[in-house]
Formats: C-alpha cells, structure tokens, sequence
C-alpha cells in the first residue's frame, strides 16, 4: 500500500483542504482496490480447487470411451479365441486333428 504525504502550504485555506480531500479519496479508492484485489484472488483460487460439471462430463465421457473400446477388443479376442475352439471340438475326429494347433 503506497502513502502520500503532502503537508498544507497555509497560502488558501480552500486549496488546502481541497487538496487533502483528494487525498483522502485516493487512499480510500487505493485500499478499496487492493481490497477487492485481495477478494478476487481468494476467490479465483477457489474456484481452482475444484472441477466443474463441464469437467467432470467430459472425464466421464472419456473413461466411457476407453472402456467401451476395451470391450470390443475383448469380445473379438475372445470370440476369435471360442470360434478356433469350438472348430477344433467339432473337426477332432476328423484327420489332421481337426486343424488344431
């Protein structure tokens, strides 16, 4: 916080307590600033602490993604897996071992 001091010159009466009068103003609209300053800084870091909706649906959506395309391959692998299986039960009393490998 900056001070201004200035000391009355004594020549006008008028000039000087108009004079301090500004001053007055200018320190109140200086500590009033540096108030609100303060204010908005601890409310910024507040509303830093913590995700918003927006954000959380977007990571909602994401992890649903990833999930979702992990099934898939899954499933395939499994289904690929299942399918050479069940032809090897089906071809086992056939030659060649049914083509299982």
């Amino acid at each position: 916080m900056s001070t201004i001091a200035v000391r009355p010159t004594g020549k006008t009466d008028l000039a000087d307590r108009l004079l301090m009068a500004l001053l007055a103003v200018a320190a109140f609209k200086t500590r009033a600033v540096e108030a609100l300053s303060r204010r908005i800084q601890a409310a910024k870091a507040r509303e830093e602490g913590g995700y918003t909706a927006v954000e959380l649906i977007l990571i909602t959506a994401a992890v649903i993604v990833v999930v979702g395309i992990a099934v898939v391959a899954i499933k395939a692998a499994v289904t690929t897996k299942s399918t050479s299986v069940g032809n090897c039960i089906t071809g086992a009393d056939t030659t060649n071992n049914g083509g299982c490998n």
